[in-house]
Order: C-alpha cells, then sequence, then structure tokens
C-alpha cells in the first residue's frame, strides 16, 4: 500500500488548547507594558533605571516568540497528527452480510434440485465458509419477516439456524419482500421507536448510524414473488443509507407447481389456484429482483438448475477490498513528535537565554 500524502489531526478537540497560546500572547505583551512603566516610574525617582539592563525589552521579545511558538507546536503534538500509513495488521476486518431468506411455501417447489429453498442453504453455506472476519445475520421471512439471528461473527450459527428452517415454521404465509428488506436494514442499523401511527411499511422512523463495518451488504434469496408491500421503496431507503442489496432469483421462468405442505412438513398435494381446480404455478419473478438491485447499486444472480456460479462471492469480495482498503488508509502513523520534539527544545533553548541573561546581571 502506498502512503497517506494527506496530514490528518486524530483528536481535533485539541485545537482548544491554542487558546493557551493565545492567553501567553496578551500575557507577554501586558509584562512589556508593565516592565516600560516600571521604568518610567522609577526614571523619574533617580539614576536607577541607568543601571538597568536595557536590552531587556528585546530579549523580552524573543523569549515571547520562542514560548509562545512552543506552545502553538506543543498544541499540535496533543492534536495527533497522522501522516504516511500504519503497516500495522488489522484484525477481524471484514463487511457485515444480512441473508434474507424466502422461507414461503413457494420455495419448496422443485425445479432447483432438490428445492429452490435447499438451493439456496447450499449457496449461503459457500458464502459463509468465505465470509473471513465479517458478521453475518439471518432474517427469513414469508408474510412476515423476522431477525433469526443477530450480526455476529461465529457464521456456524448462521449456518445452523439456516439449517434448521423450515417452511412450516412461518407464523404467517405469503411472501412479503419489503418487509424483509426492512428487518434487513433493522439487524444493520437498528432502528429508533417507529411511530405507532404510521403506516407499517412506511420509512418514516429515523435508524441511528450502527458502529460496524463501512460496507454493508443484503444478500436477498428468492423467487422474486411479492404479495403485499413496496419492496423497491424499501430498496430506496437501502440504497439512501448507502446499502447494497444482492439479489439471488432463485428458481425457473416455467416454474413448477406450488406444493401444499402441512404442520409435519409432508406434501400432501398442491396449491390450487384461484379457480379451485388448476395448480398454482410459482415463476421466477427476475425483474423484479433486478429492479432491486439496481436500485441500491447492487447485482442480480440467478440461481437455476447449474447453480449459482462465483459472481456472488466475487461480488462480496470486491466489497471486502474496498473495506480493507477504507480501513487501511484511516491509519495514518502518529507523528506526534514533529511537533513536540521542536517544541522542547525552544523551551530549552528560551531557558538557557533566561539564565545567561541573570548570570549577566549578577555579574
Amino acid at each position: 500500500m502506498t502512503g497517506i500524502d494527506e496530514l490528518a489531526w486524530g483528536d481535533e478537540s485539541a485545537w482548544l488548547w491554542s487558546l493557551l497560546a493565545l492567553a501567553l500572547v496578551f500575557g507577554f505583551i501586558w509584562l512589556a507594558q508593565w516592565r516600560s512603566a516600571r521604568l518610567e516610574a522609577l526614571a523619574k525617582r533617580g539614576p536607577l533605571p541607568s543601571l538597568l539592563d536595557h536590552k531587556g525589552v528585546g530579549a523580552l521579545g524573543v523569549r515571547a516568540v520562542l514560548v509562545v511558538t512552543a506552545a502553538v507546536l506543543l498544541v499540535a503534538g496533543l492534536a495527533q497528527p497522522r501522516w504516511g500509513s500504519n503497516t500495522t495488521e488489522v484484525k477481524s476486518l471484514g463487511i457485515d452480510v444480512v441473508f434474507v431468506v424466502d422461507a414461503s411455501k413457494s420455495m419448496m417447489v422443485g425445479d432447483v434440485v432438490p428445492t429452490r429453498l435447499d438451493a439456496a442453504r447450499l449457496e449461503i453455506h459457500k458464502v459463509l465458509s468465505r465470509l473471513k472476519g465479517g458478521r453475518a445475520a439471518l432474517v427469513p421471512f414469508a408474510g412476515l419477516a423476522f431477525v433469526q439471528t443477530p450480526l455476529t461473527t461465529d457464521t456456524e450459527v448462521v449456518k445452523n439456524y439456516l439449517d434448521a428452517l423450515r417452511v412450516e415454521d412461518m407464523p404467517r404465509g405469503g411472501t412479503a419482500v419489503g418487509r424483509a428488506i426492512k428487518q434487513a436494514l433493522d439487524a444493520l442499523a437498528p432502528s429508533d421507536e417507529v411511530d405507532t401511527h404510521a403506516e407499517e411499511d412506511a420509512f418514516e422512523e429515523q435508524i441511528t448510524p450502527f458502529e460496524g463495518a463501512k460496507h454493508k451488504a443484503i444478500v436477498l434469496f428468492t423467487d422474486g414473488e411479492d404479495h403485499e408491500g413496496d419492496p423497491l421503496a424499501a430498496a430506496e431507503e437501502a440504497a439512501r443509507r448507502g446499502i447494497h442489496i444482492y439479489t439471488v432469483g432463485v428458481g425457473t421462468p416455467q416454474g413448477r407447481p406450488v406444493l401444499d405442505i402441512n404442520d409435519e412438513g409432508l406434501s400432501v398435494g398442491t396449491v390450487k389456484g384461484p379457480d379451485g381446480k388448476m395448480p398454482l404455478f410459482s415463476t421466477l419473478n427476475a425483474r423484479l429482483l433486478k429492479d432491486i438491485a439496481r436500485t441500491t447499486d447492487g447485482e442480480y444472480f440467478h440461481l437455476g438448475g447449474s447453480g449459482l456460479g462465483p459472481g456472488l462471492l466475487d461480488a462480496l469480495g470486491e466489497l471486502e477490498k474496498a473495506e480493507y482498503e477504507s480501513t487501511f488508509e484511516d491509519l495514518g502513523e502518529l507523528r506526534y513528535h514533529w511537533p513536540v520534539v521542536p517544541a522542547f527544545l525552544l523551551l530549552a533553548f528560551e531557558a538557557w537565554l533566561s539564565g545567561r541573561r541573570r548570570r549577566r546581571v549578577q555579574a
């Protein structure tokens, strides 16, 4: 890495101490005026002023310049000047990723072997194994969405909850992509208290800044079916907060019938369409997922019969690289000794001048 060519300050609040340097300036001015007034008063009383060192005014000015300059340099040292780059290895460096997984009944369709949900599970395992030093969270959703695991560096916990995820355990049927994105945003940046008079899907609440990785991502695995809410409004909120959404469309454009799953997780037939006779088909809605990704400057990937490919891993790898570089550049080498050493030299020189003058006067 190349060094940083800009001077930065670690503690800009230290510049308040510069008021002390300003006070020293006024102090020396007052001292010079007081000394001049005392000499004038003594001159009226006799020849005593002629016996005094008349070079004292000039010496006082030199001392003033030395002391005030040293004070300014010491204040600069307190402000922690940084220049260059610190090559110290940064530990546990990574991005924050929330995996949003569609667990609605349509994810049990077998147009991706063995099922859409199982295929998504397998790909998330691959990403979690690659996630080094970062944090991950899991948000499953159907008609409702909830944070199953908050952000954690323990990816094994996320894997365990992901493997235990079952369609029949979801508290409400349907598919609400917008709510799922909102829950992911809350996992990355916890929200303040929501106005109870606001609409459920509105984003009027303010999300407080979350101190984590600078680069955050949401990875959404779904077939793109959306029965309620406004996912694009949620995507716009994510974009406003600088959070990328990478969408993974699970399924095929042709689709297959949606299986009817009972409470034991067994298939008891197929879900019927509006006419109550024909099976209800679930097809991939890639257009919505592409729009969500485009809104947040993310990317869309397709998980079909041939797998997902390396695209998602590469995209997250680019974010990890950006996170590393931005954090590395923030670590400027501390150069407080640059102003502090000259300050002490000036103070030592001033003390030497003062002592020399006292010895000359005594002689």
